[in-house]
């Protein structure tokens, strides 16, 4: 047991190496950004060298914590390994993993093909286990998992029957992976997101968005940066005594009836 973090130091993340899968675009950069912020040294990724990547990457450099960057395909198990491995001889130990990098299909239940299911169970639970397990074998009391799920693995959305099948599995993950690593004192928890703005959601979806806007509670969508700051809570100080849980960043929607 520890004693009382002072309130100053509570989302300070100095010090503390963390890996954040799927880092080069929306929620994966917004969080990136935030732990940044907060003092951390960040270690991105993405499957591909990217713009987006690099000039991420020298935006965090120039702040105290600085960054790191690896390339790796989370869609299969030698990928996994790899930047594990990969994260381990460059940076050393980390304190912070925050599984983000997902796939995610729109495909009506009687079009699914073995193909999509296979990668999308790959992407959105099995790598995170295996990552998972992977940082578990060198977490030191006090490091911490956040894993990003989503709403729809309480409310599904229609034809989003695989998708929210994996954040389901992934949610579930989340609550037995913090039964057997909290006598490790490493604490494992969840941010389920609902609808996140994006460039040209406008565009790609006016009648979801103008529905959700009107259904939701506090009348918008999300941002990253609302996703973000639930990450920055639950993978600091202030959440000391919080894991197997999830919380929800999605402006109240989960009070609706479905009815």
């Amino acid at each position: 047991m520890t004693g009382p973090v002072h309130v100053n130091e509570l989302l300070n993340l100095k010090g503390r190496r963390a890996l954040i899968t799927g880092s080069g675009q929306g929620i994966g950069q917004g969080i990136a950004r935030r732990l940044a912020q907060a003092g951390a040294y960040v270690i991105l990724h993405g499957r591909k060298d990217t713009t987006a990547l690099r000039d991420l990457s020298q935006e965090l450099n120039a702040l105290p914590g600085g960054s790191g960057l690896i390339l790796a395909d989370l869609s299969t198990s030698q990928g996994c390994a790899a930047l594990m491995k990969e994260v381990k001889d460059t940076y050393g130990c980390l304190e912070l993993l925050i599984n983000n990098a997902a796939d995610q299909g729109n495909t009506a239940l009687y079009d699914i093909d073995p193909d999509s299911v296979t990668a999308m169970l790959s992407t959105n639970v099995a790598a995170p286990m295996l990552l998972t397990r992977d940082f578990a074998r060198q977490a030191k009391p006090g490091a911490a998992i956040v894993n990003i799920c989503s709403i729809e693995a309480i409310r599904p959305s229609l034809g989003h029957s695989h998708y929210a099948s994996s954040k389901a599995g992934l949610l579930q993950f989340t609550r037995a992976a913090a039964r057997e690593l909290g006598p490790n004192g490493v604490r494992v928890n969840a941010v389920c997101p609902g609808l996140i703005d994006r460039p040209g959601l406008d565009q790609d979806w006016p009648e979801g968005l103008n529905s959700w806007i009107e259904n939701a509670p506090l009348q918008r969508v999300g941002t990253a940066n609302d996703v973000a700051d639930a990450v920055l809570f639950l993978a600091s100080e202030a959440s000391g005594f919080i894991t197997g849980s999830s919380l929800n960043v999605d402006g109240g929607m989960d009070c609706i009836s479905g009815w």
